[in-house]
């Protein structure tokens, strides 16, 4: 009889501590990753990690130089969430030290590495935040990657009691108002601080993506909801750098599965783009009818030198919209773009600086997304002529085609265009190598793009 009760103290000592158990061992992926990559100079809480146990079973997963992603030893948005937090930790910190670590990663001798004043002005923008607006942007960096994530969805879903959007950026938008409810670590944090409930809704500002804005990914819509709030003083001075900031760490672990520790995108480069933005942001407040993209792709195409190849003020500014979504920036990528270019048909050069035209009007539609990882990728692969040469006449269908769907409402007004699928492999090489004819096909329901091959004759 003795035994007996201790086998039922031991059963039910089991049913008691086995969730805990399970629970850790859920953990335990990232736990191992953060050991293995940073040991113990990343500064994470067990609330982050917990929120971003999430990401593990999310099935979907960024094209971002997919072609060079070779580890499936944890999930690649993982990696990237962490890198945001170590470069957020290292802006902080602003030391000659943090500098060196944040760029180490920065090995190709091709691309410019961030200069330290570049970097130690990015810092002291982010050395000088408040407490709260710093743990703000901590929980964003882990929360830029769990959207989308199944338990994500379910809670947003509950929340918001209508569809959520397939976009990352968009389901961030929209679950901000409800962040408390949705995201424990956002609900940890506003608990204890409830300014910081109307931080996150400034951090997720809607139609607001500065990285659509430096890859002139679409109209000048990318900019109304900013402009709108300086004009009408909603968004103040503060708000603006708030939002800047979390772009700034967004930005700088955006190829965390690359290298988590420190940054591999932010470079000199990237840094250009996004302060060349933060300025003319800034002029808004002083010259509100001051048409920001214009002034953005003037700069972009004498970076490349555009104005010494062309003197038609509509390709040029076609060819730097082109070379900003491609991540270009030296004269050299500027004379390969620009014979690239104009080796294609002449109705394509024609279809894309209209395409370009139109984007410098503020359109209802929402910007095209994945059109820059499509160039990265392809570029990585085949170089920027032949990319140019293959991918953009596609590209030009699918801008074409989604136009008439919505004419026709077969695609919603709202529903961005999405080339995701586009910058995966097998896809890519079908547009860069086969030469097998294919169908462009456009998901009404979520916007993705697919190309169909067709059977050999």
């Amino acid at each position: 009889m003795k035994t007996m009760t201790l086998s039922w103290v031991s059963l039910v000592l089991l049913l008691l501590v086995s969730p805990s158990i399970v629970a850790e061992n859920r953990l335990d992926p990232i736990k191992k990753y953060i050991h293995k990559h940073f040991a113990d100079q990343l500064e994470i809480t067990r609330e982050q990690i917990e929120q971003l146990s999430w990401v593990l079973a999310n099935p979907v997963v960024t094209p971002e130089l997919s072609t060079q992603w070779s580890s499936a030893a944890i999930h690649r948005e993982v990696s990237r969430a962490l890198s945001r937090l170590y470069c957020l930790q290292l802006l902080r910190n602003g030391s000659h030290e943090a500098y060196k670590a944040f760029v180490a990663p920065q090995t190709d001798p091709d691309t410019p590495r961030l200069s330290e004043p570049s970097f130690q002005q990015l810092s002291r923008e982010i050395a000088g935040l408040d407490a709260v607006s710093y743990e703000v942007l901590r929980a964003t960096a882990i929360l830029d990657a769990v959207t989308l994530s199944p338990e994500a969805r379910k809670r947003a879903a509950k929340a918001l009691a209508k569809p959520v959007p397939e976009n990352s950026v968009d389901f961030l938008s929209v679950t901000a108002p409800y962040a408390e409810k949705i995201y424990p670590l956002a609900r940890s944090i506003i608990t204890k601080h409830p300014s910081a409930a109307r931080l996150f809704e400034i951090v997720y500002l809607p139609h607001s993506h500065l990285r659509h804005m430096m890859y002139n990914e679409g109209s000048l819509s990318m900019y109304t909801v900013l402009n709108t709030g300086i004009q009408n003083k909603s968004i103040s001075h503060d708000d603006m750098n708030l939002w800047y900031d979390h772009w700034v760490v967004n930005i700088a672990g955006f190829r965390g599965h690359l290298e988590a520790k420190g940054s591999v995108y932010l470079t000199q480069n990237t840094w250009r783009s996004m302060n060349q933005l933060k300025l003319l942001l800034d002029r808004l407040s002083r010259e509100p009818k001051l048409n920001p993209m214009q002034v953005y792709l003037q700069k972009r195409g004498q970076w490349l030198q555009l104005n010494t190849l062309t003197r038609n003020p509509n390709e040029f500014l076609a060819l730097a919209s082109l070379g900003a979504t491609a991540r270009l920036f030296t004269p050299a990528e500027g004379s390969a773009l620009y014979g690239s270019f104009k080796s294609l048909p002449e109705d394509q050069q024609k279809q894309w600086i209209q395409h370009s035209r139109r984007q410098l009007t503020a359109l209802a539609t929402p910007p095209a997304t994945y059109g820059p990882a499509v160039y990265a990728n392809a570029i990585a692969v085949a170089g920027l002529p032949e990319t140019v040469r293959k991918v953009l006449p596609v590209m030009l269908r699918f801008y074409q085609q989604a136009e008439q769907m919505r004419a026709e409402g077969q695609l919603a007004a709202d529903m961005p265009l999405s080339f995701r699928e586009l910058a995966r492999e097998p896809m890519l090489n079908n547009i860069l190598t086969s030469h097998r004819q294919f169908t462009t096909v456009i998901n009404p329901d979520d916007g993705v793009a697919k190309l169909i091959m067709k059977d050999k004759p």
